[in-house]
């Protein structure tokens, strides 16, 4: 029997650790369920992330009750982008990996009109009360399914003493963004988180709700009980929270953690 030469044992080597390294990086699938605060941010981010490596990501949106009722019926996924403040009942009940958890970025309420209008002044609780008093009618999320239409509807409107008026006036968005009832023209303003505002088009996002009704939501990545790409979740984590992907969430809307 013939000894290759030194020179194609070397290559014949190089082939099989080249053959190696490519089996063990080879592209996962990940399933990612996620608030829809994070909509506009991850549609930008997770075709760079399929390109850049291979692996296949698949994002089911729903707002912060959608997510809860999918985990609770234990929804297989690798990842799950939740509201931080909902993250101790997940790990409680067992839905969520314990230590994975990773603030990824934070968002406050906006307001929103349609474009061209002259803005109503928001500066001061009086002068929001006077906006949605004045407004045929008034456009958030539903108030038992997400967190921005849950402070809005039991801490702002109460805090103001018009909840009984604006709540007979109200349309509330179950999924997707309230202020398509602004664009459509069914309601003068909407009350959202400004991710979720900003990229209605005919829509103009006005300010910030006044700092003492106003609440901030951080979202964080957290992995699921039922990983099946548990590593690779976490490489999509890492790149989500590195600074290009920051500089996306900043742009969308979002101030990055």
């Amino acid at each position: 029997m013939t000894t290759p030469p030194p020179r194609a044992l070397a290559q014949l080597g190089a082939l099989l650790a080249c053959g190696v390294l490519a089996a063990g990086a080879a592209a996962a699938d990940i399933k990612i369920i996620s608030a829809g605060a994070l909509a506009q941010p991850l549609r930008e981010l997770v075709p760079q992330y399929e390109r850049e490596t291979g692996d296949k990501v698949t994002v089911v949106y729903g707002n912060a009750g959608v997510v809860r009722e999918r985990l609770e019926k234990g929804e297989a996924c690798d990842l799950a982008l939740m509201p931080a403040e909902a993250i101790a009942e997940a790990e409680a009940r067992g839905w969520i990996r314990p230590g994975t958890r990773r603030d990824l970025a934070q968002v406050s309420i906006g307001v929103a009109v349609k474009s061209g209008t002259i803005p109503p002044d928001i500066s001061t609780p009086d002068a929001l009360k006077h906006a949605l008093l004045a407004a045929k009618a008034v456009a958030y999320s539903d108030p038992a399914r997400a967190s921005s239409g849950k402070h809005f509807d039991t801490v702002v409107l109460p805090a103001l003493g018009i909840a009984a008026e604006v709540r007979a006036k109200a349309k509330l968005q179950t999924e997707g963004s309230s202020a398509e009832f602004v664009r459509r023209g069914e309601a003068d303003i909407a009350v959202q988180q400004v991710s979720e505002l900003l990229p209605v088009e005919g829509v103009s996002v006005i300010g910030l709700l006044p700092p003492s009704l106003q609440k901030t939501t951080v979202y964080s990545a957290v992995g699921c009980a039922k990983a099946a790409s548990p590593d690779a979740a976490q490489k999509l984590v890492a790149f989500l929270g590195a600074p290009p992907s920051k500089s996306v969430f900043k742009a969308k809307g979002m101030d990055p953690l």
